[in-house]
């Protein structure tokens, strides 16, 4: 048996590492980018592993790149991994991905309580999606004030003792690929629904912390991560879709709970935690409030309470048109 062929859509914090674990574990990689990004691309890049013990520099090179759906086709993949953020799903570039790549296996990592479905409208047929949940921590380093690197390049990290879960008719062939290369993935019965039920507990915190200015501390004065936490709850409801909730989620949903938690990770974690936060999450505003009002739609749809999600909601917006919030 030859080479997986393997194309990853988009270069970014997601892109780039999922790239290069599958370029490690054997794969023929192709990077579909903008056409603007391709010099880029085919200079490689440097990436940077975070561990406990200390950094240690890594270069993802030698990969094909794609910039148009010619090229896509031509490279006939047999897996493709859509790493892009749930807005940019839009548009009709997705339909003309899926045809161009035949019966490849597609794996999707966009949180939302919609993506799968974005996909099947696209023409995806079921048996070729695989659902997957992004467990890594990646940025642009460096952040403010990080001077370990030596060049910028992505800086990721990968939690000890957690597997990526994947669900799917062919998650086996995607988590092979993956641990052929030494990323951590694991199959598992279902991914969508605790996606969601996760993307629902997080959305509004992080819209509280964006209101607070990106800190736990300016949050707490501002009373955003109290009424983060009321958004919380009313999110995970809403994406419970009348299931239980897990236990290990609502508590999450008390603002004490999360400040402890978070405590407890910023020594743990070989990162500044707030500034990550507020570079990662500022590149996908866009995600974050159209999770936001899709939850609301839901919430209203279904007759269930949706006050502090719509308190949220209106801050940020309004926040982001002076230039308060990003």
């Amino acid at each position: 048996m030859g080479k997986l062929r393997a194309l990853v859509v988009g270069a970014g914090a997601v892109g780039q590492v999922y790239g290069h674990y599958l370029a490690r574990g054997g794969a023929d990689v192709t990077m579909f980018v903008r056409d603007k990004y391709r010099a880029e691309a085919t200079a490689g890049y440097d990436l940077y592993h975070l561990r406990t013990r200390g950094v240690r520099a890594e270069r993802f090179a030698g990969f094909a790149v794609a910039t148009t759906m010619a090229e896509v086709a031509a490279a006939a993949p047999a897996l493709v991994v859509v790493t892009v953020d749930a807005t940019a799903l839009d548009g009709p570039w997705l339909r003309e991905l899926v045809a161009a790549t035949g019966d490849a296996t597609v794996l999707a990592l966009q949180p939302g309580l919609d993506a799968q479905a974005t996909y099947l409208a696209a023409g995806c047929a079921p048996d070729r999606l695989v659902a997957g949940l992004i467990t890594l921590i990646s940025y642009h380093a460096p952040l403010p004030g990080e001077t370990r690197f030596p060049r910028p390049g992505m800086a990721y990290y990968l939690p000890p003792l957690t597997k990526a879960p994947h669900a799917g008719p062919r998650a086996e062939v995607v988590v092979a690929a993956l641990t052929a290369g030494g990323f951590p993935a694991k199959v598992a019965k279902e991914v969508t629904a605790s996606a969601a039920l996760a993307s629902a507990v997080m959305m509004p915190y992080l819209v509280g912390l964006e209101l607070g200015g990106w800190r736990v501390r300016g949050a707490i004065a501002a009373g955003t991560l109290a009424l983060g936490a009321r958004g919380a709850r009313e999110a995970l409801t809403i994406a419970a879709d009348g299931r239980p909730v897990p236990r290990r989620l609502a508590i999450l949903t008390r603002p004490r709970v999360l400040r402890v938690a978070l405590a407890l990770a910023r020594p743990a974690l070989p990162l500044p935690l707030e500034p990550y936060l507020e570079a990662h999450f500022t590149k996908v505003g866009r995600q974050t409030a159209a999770f936001m009002t899709a939850l609301i739609i839901r919430g209203k749809a279904r007759g269930l309470p949706i006050d502090a999600l719509v308190e949220l909601e209106g801050q940020l917006r309004a926040a982001r048109a002076t230039g308060g919030a990003r």
